[in-house]
């Protein structure tokens, strides 16, 4: 199957995702729903191992440092900083979401400030992770 958007998200993940957008309406809730509407849906069976989704295990490495964090990004009532588990809803979640191994992102920081970083590896999500 031709990867025809650089944003690939899974069926199960665009279902969850697209029904946390309907209930909740926000600034952050829009944002997510417009990328959305940018992705490629595979079926959870086809999606590719280096792509960015719910509950995956992403290695992150600051592009000027070399400083590496390992990330998990989640529904919003699971999110944790001190664990790294990231919201859906937060501005690195939107962006990591659907991005493939090898992408540069911009992490943002306090003071308008912000740090690329590249996605280096994606483990699998967590089966045992998913709530309905």
């Amino acid at each position: 199957m031709p990867i025809e958007n650089e944003l690939i998200i899974s069926e199960s993940d665009y279902e969850k995702l697209s029904r946390l957008v309907e209930v909740s309406r926000s600034d952050a809730t829009v944002a997510l729903d417009e990328e959305l509407l940018k992705a490629d849906v595979y079926r959870d069976s086809l999606m590719p191992s280096d792509i960015v989704s719910l509950y995956s295990t992403t290695h992150i490495k600051d592009v000027k440092t070399g400083n590496k964090r390992i990330v998990t990004i989640v529904m919003p009532w699971e999110s944790n900083v001190t664990e790294m588990r990231i919201s859906i809803l937060s501005p690195v979640g939107i962006i990591l979401i659907g991005a493939r191994v090898g992408a540069v992102i911009d992490w943002p920081l306090l003071n308008n400030r912000s740090t690329k970083l590249e996605i280096v590896e994606v483990l699998s999500a967590s089966r045992e992770l998913y709530h309905a």
